[in-house]
């Protein structure tokens, strides 16, 4: 293991020796310039890294020349960005070398490109700035969401651009849907005041991307795509109930030390002529009367998108939750310490008054918010198209 891992090592070894001249060998000039300078920075008079540092260079922005030539001479607005992207590659490629020592540096010829780049960057900034207008005043949300692609690029490339900033809100603000969360109550029954507000609490912020925005209180100043609605269609109540039951537990604890003895029934020796001392072990057992309070409200119905472009319902789902409370006290008989920690707490409980319906209608609120938020953003991309 010890000699493959030697001879790993060094095959590893001759790769990294040779990566920048293989790296030329493939085409990859920019990778093999890279490599080179890195090695030239600790090794300045290595001649071999210098060599394919040179050849590198020259084919690298050989190559990217007669690109830019072949572009201009075609002529098309779209290549105004490569020509750009061009120009800082070469420019770039060029500040790696002037990095190196001077006896290095030396052997290069610079090229001032600060012209072409400021030319080819207004014009690609242009370009994308222009097909951003054309396609805003198309006036709908698709048209409205590539021109905020086209403005980013535009932004990218040359920031402050005209009033660039102020046209990708603009596009943003098209090309958003909104969706407003409403509350029906078709159960027949009056629900609270408090009922409706607190499900409206529902934190939608939470599920909003670039080009989807929730609302759970209607902004006059905007115009709706979706109307999202929690149709109540059923609350009810059970009875107040209480479950009583009867049963006994049983533990083995330890009560104090015993002697231990051995078959004759002498007490037994440790090696010190000390009399052995084990715990004593004993079962005790008690009889517990649990009573269980128990009510529950149920409120069901369904969560309906509607889209008000088409006025058609878009999709259902049924929703419905179940708000439980529970509690339980008791009492018992025998040996307290035959009770769990959780029988105890048990026993020295008491009955408490049930909830009221307003009480129960707010705990299935809270949990009407969860579900309907997991449903919502379970639509969320239909939502957003």
């Amino acid at each position: 293991m010890k000699k493959t891992g030697i001879i790993l090592l060094l095959a590893l070894f001759v790769i990294s020796c040779a990566s920048s001249q293989k790296m030329l060998q493939r085409g990859q000039y920019d990778r093999a310039i890279d490599r080179s300078t890195e090695r030239l920075m600790k090794r300045p008079n290595n001649a071999k890294e210098l060599e394919v540092l040179k050849e590198a260079f020259y084919l690298a922005n050989l190559f990217d020349r007669e690109r830019i030539e072949f572009l201009e001479l075609e002529g098309l607005e779209e290549s105004w960005v490569e020509i750009y992207l061009l120009y800082e590659q070469k420019n770039n490629r060029q500040n790696k070398i002037r990095r190196l020592p001077s006896q290095i540096r030396s052997q290069f010829e610079f090229q001032n490109y600060d012209q072409q780049i400021v030319d080819s960057k207004a014009s690609a900034a242009d370009v994308s700035y222009r097909r951003g207008i054309e396609y805003l005043e198309k006036g709908d949300k698709m048209s409205a969401r590539l021109a905020y692609q086209e403005f980013s690029n535009a932004a990218a490339i040359h920031p402050g651009y005209e009033n660039v900033n102020q046209k990708l809100q603009l596009a943003e603000e098209q090309g958003r849907n909104n969706a407003l969360f409403m509350i029906e109550n078709n159960s027949g029954m009056v629900v609270p005041e408090f009922f409706d507000s607190e499900i409206r609490k529902v934190t939608l912020q939470e599920l909003n991307t670039l080009w989807l925005n929730f609302d759970t209180h209607e902004n006059q100043s905007r115009e709706y795509d979706y109307f999202i609605v929690l149709n109540i269609t059923d609350i009810s109540f059970s009875p107040e109930t209480l479950d009583r039951r009867t049963f006994t537990e049983t533990k083995e604890i330890q009560d104090g030390m015993r002697y231990e003895l051995d078959r004759n029934g002498n007490v037994k020796k440790d090696s010190l002529g000390n009399d052995i001392r084990v715990p004593n072990l004993v079962n005790v057992s008690a009889e517990i009367t649990q009573t269980t309070q128990l009510k529950s409200a149920i409120v069901g119905g369904s969560l309906d998108f509607y889209n008000l472009h088409t006025d058609q319902l878009a999709r259902t789902d049924n929703i419905a939750v179940e708000a439980v409370f529970s509690h339980k006290f008791g009492e018992y008989s025998g040996d307290r310490r035959a009770l769990s920690d959780e029988l105890q707490r048990i026993v020295r409980g008491s009955q408490i008054p049930f909830p009221s319906n307003e009480g129960m209608m707010m705990d299935a609120a809270q949990l009407l918010k969860e579900r309907s938020k997991v449903i919502v953003q379970r639509n969320r991309r239909m939502l957003e198209n």
